[in-house]
């Protein structure tokens, strides 16, 4: 469908030829500037077109997008799940070490009350010791 432009050759035609260009030339002239306006101008129909053709693509691009965030809300949730997973196995692993922790510093604590009884043992034996050589 050939775009219809508002162009009226005729008043152009009688200009030019006011100007002095001939007859022929005139009309040439006007035809080919009613040709490069009905090329050039865009009809109800051409915007039709396009904006059918823009919501198409606009659709695609929504649906893709769409995708998008499905699979990117899937990684997502994967890396959740396997962040969970790690730390749980932290947690775990940090519960071992603080109870062998607790473990070494009672068998420290069991050294040191041994030692001291020891120590407090020999210490009241040194002091009866002097006691009985001063009397």
């Amino acid at each position: 469908m050939a775009a219809q432009v508002l162009f009226n050759p005729l008043p152009y035609i009688d200009r030019l030829t006011r100007g002095g260009f001939t007859p022929d030339q005139a009309r040439a002239h006007a035809e080919a500037l009613e040709t490069a306006f009905a090329e050039s101008v865009a009809t109800k129909r051409d915007l039709i077109d396009v904006k059918n053709e823009l919501q198409r693509e606009i659709s695609e691009v929504k649906n893709e997008l769409q995708q998008d965030i499905v699979a990117v809300k899937h990684e997502l949730k994967q890396e959740i799940s396997s962040v969970r997973q790690e730390l749980a196995a932290v947690k775990h692993e940090l519960k071992q070490d603080i109870a062998g922790v607790r473990q070494e510093v009672a068998a420290v604590k069991n050294d040191v009350l041994r030692w001291t009884f020891g120590f407090n043992l020999v210490m009241l034996g040194a002091i009866f010791t002097m006691l009985k050589f001063l009397h």
